[in-house]
């Protein structure tokens, strides 16, 4: 597996880079002379997942934060003051007015909602400090914890907005006469300039609406920036006042709350998944940033993030994982063969998901399997996965395409429900299909003996008692009588070699062909494959040796021939010859023995699961 951890989200967020650097249309904010002066080319996209991984692409330069600073302020003066104290100011209303309206709430008096200006300039008063200079630090500390780093203030735009800023003084002052803000509004407003003028990047943002998706924790860091209560009241005004008198359209269209400002920001939530941002300077009639109010939507669309898409409850994600070292598939191996998987079995890694497969299920899992270099083989089991969403899709189908490319083998077992079967099998159809973990795990198996020159077909020539698995090691006179006392049983394909519950009729010792161990499923009907047993192996010693009936049923996958020691012949032996009785009795042991301690360690490994 390669190295690099670039993987489908990466490749996501640059092809959309790339699709929106193509959008020339829209301008530059030029009432601000600070700004006018931003770089129109410059584009830049992040996302950030609730375990603190933080995707980029394009242009990471340094911009002021403007307006989207105002849902964290808001946040802030939740926590500080309280919902009550709030809201006694500042409603939550929609407006359908430009940002910078100079206006009230005509029903209530209020600042129409904290997304616009108005609201905005008064929620700043309203995070704690007893005076404006220790409000704002907690302003700047608040929002350095949003995004997990130490930020600042950029001294020239923040001159050059109160320099200008008349039309937001004019606010300010109405706001003053309606009894919303104390005496000294040049202070407070003077605060609110310094706010917009706080310096991020847009990876910055996406950590701080990571924040908001994690409940208030920030991802990054582990800090609890602001109680959880207080986020559901955020994320509620931004996905209806966020994007001004776009709000209603860019919900319908993407369906996140969102924020976005004047230096060409975006910064976007989806609950208990993951934040987005956007960043790039030219702006549309509204005030949004044209291309990234476009790569939200076309990320929205592909990675299916709409929030009001309808979900399964269950959320689980990765059920556990193994390898092949430490569990097995039920096919029976010869000694040699399972030295070989002992040693090299830690390169078949096997993945179980279950439950509904979206966006923060499936991320975290394509990340870890990149970053394993040892992987040559991957099981992907899906057989409990009850949906498979379309940023799901698109995250397996990346990442089973590039594992493929780095020259790892993916296999895929298929769901168990329909409809995320017919999902799973538009996943790269080149990929090998199995209906359970236990027949992809033996397919990898036999690959990886086929790789240190285990023949992986069935030998066409009979292999003799003297070579048997469980013989390997008894002395030629020990091997001799034992052959003299089998019989030879020949079985065509689907043959029943005996059934579950009949007498034993002695130790079968497979010469040639392959049969399977399976059993009867209680109260549901059908049957559960065991195992498998191929040439070389041998069968039926429990019932021989304890005399009690057949466990299990055996039946021939395909012509076999076996040699067999019946019970009359065992007794023989013990009589006639019982130094090759002690002999075949111990190896019987040595091999029951061996069972159980793989029983043991596939028990352990699915503790540790």
């Amino acid at each position: 597996m390669a190295d690099a951890v670039e993987g489908p989200i990466d490749r996501l967020l640059d092809d959309v880079w790339r699709q929106v650097c193509q959008i020339d249309s829209g301008d530059v904010a030029t009432y601000i002379p600070a700004l006018a002066t931003a770089d129109p080319a410059v584009c830049g996209l992040s996302l950030a997942t609730l375990d603190g991984q933080v995707y980029t692409a394009g242009d990471l330069v340094p911009f002021t934060i403007q307006s989207v600073s105002k849902p964290f302020v808001y946040a802030l003066a939740l926590a500080d003051s309280g919902p009550a104290a709030v809201l006694a100011r500042v409603g939550a209303e929609p407006t359908g007015d430009p940002f910078n309206s100079i206006s009230l709430d005509e029903a209530t008096g209020r600042a129409p909602n904290p997304m616009v200006n108005a609201g905005a300039i008064v929620t700043a008063t309203l995070v704690a400090g007893r005076t404006r200079d220790e409000q704002f630090t907690r302003i700047l500390t608040g929002l350095s914890a949003f995004a997990g780093r130490p930020l600042d203030v950029d001294e020239d735009v923040f001159t050059s907005e109160r320099e200008t800023g008349d039309r937001n003084r004019a606010i300010a002052y109405l706001m003053r006469s309606a009894g919303l803000l104390d005496e000294d509004v040049e202070e407070q407003i003077a605060n609110y300039f310094r706010q917009c003028s706080i310096v991020v990047t847009v990876r910055d943002l996406a950590v701080m609406s990571a924040t908001f998706a994690n409940a208030g924790v920030n991802p990054v860091t582990g800090e609890e920036v602001v109680p959880r209560d207080v986020v559901a009241a955020v994320l509620t005004v931004m996905a209806t006042c966020g994007m001004y008198d776009y709000s209603g359209e860019w919900l319908y269209r993407v369906g996140l709350p969102a924020k976005s400002g004047v230096s060409g920001a975006v910064a976007a939530v989806l609950p208990g998944q993951l934040g987005l941002a956007a960043h790039s300077p030219k702006l549309d009639a509204r005030g949004n940033s044209v291309r990234g109010v476009a790569a939200c939507e076309l990320l929205s669309d592909q990675l299916g993030l709409h929030l009001l898409v309808p979900v399964e409850k269950v959320r689980s994600g990765l059920r556990r994982s193994y390898r092949a070292d430490l569990m097995r598939s039920r096919r029976v191996r010869v000694q040699a063969h399972r030295d070989l998987l002992d040693e090299h079995g830690g390169s078949i890694v096997v993945d179980e998901l279950v439950g509904d497969q979206a966006f923060a299920s499936v991320e975290p899992l394509v990340r870890t399997v990149l970053a394993d270099a040892s992987a040559r083989w991957l099981v992907l089991d899906l057989r409990r996965a009850t949906r498979i969403d379309t940023a799901a899709q698109m995250l397996l189908d990346g990442l089973i395409r590039q594992l493929g490319a780095d020259g790892v083998e993916v296999v895929i077992v298929e769901p168990r429900a329909h409809a995320p079967r017919m999902v799973a099998r538009e996943l790269d159809p080149a990929r090998h299909r199995f209906p359970d973990a236990d027949a992809a795990m033996e397919w990898c198996e036999t690959e990886l003996l086929s790789q240190h020159g285990v023949n992986s077909a069935l030998p066409d020539e009979l292999i003799p008692l003297a070579q048997q698995d469980l013989l390997d090691g008894l002395p030629a006179d020990v091997v001799a009588a034992i052959e003299a006392r089998t019989t030879t049983r020949i079985f065509t394909a689907g043959t029943v070699v005996f059934e579950e519950g009949d007498e034993s009729d002695g130790l079968y010792f497979v010469g040639a062909g392959q049969v399977a161990a399976d059993v009867k499923l209680a109260g549901r009907g059908g049957r559960r494959r065991l195992s498998s047993i191929a040439s070389g192996s041998s069968f039926g010693e429990l019932a021989l040796i304890d005399g009690r009936r057949r466990s299990t049923r055996i039946v021939a996958i395909e012509p076999t021939m076996c040699f067999v020691l019946s019970p009359a012949a065992f007794a023989d032996l013990w009589a006639s010859a019982p130094a090759a009785y002690a002999a075949l009795g111990l190896a019987i042991a040595r091999s029951l023995s061996q069972r159980l301690r793989y029983s043991t360690a596939d028990v352990a490994a699915l503790e540790q699961t």
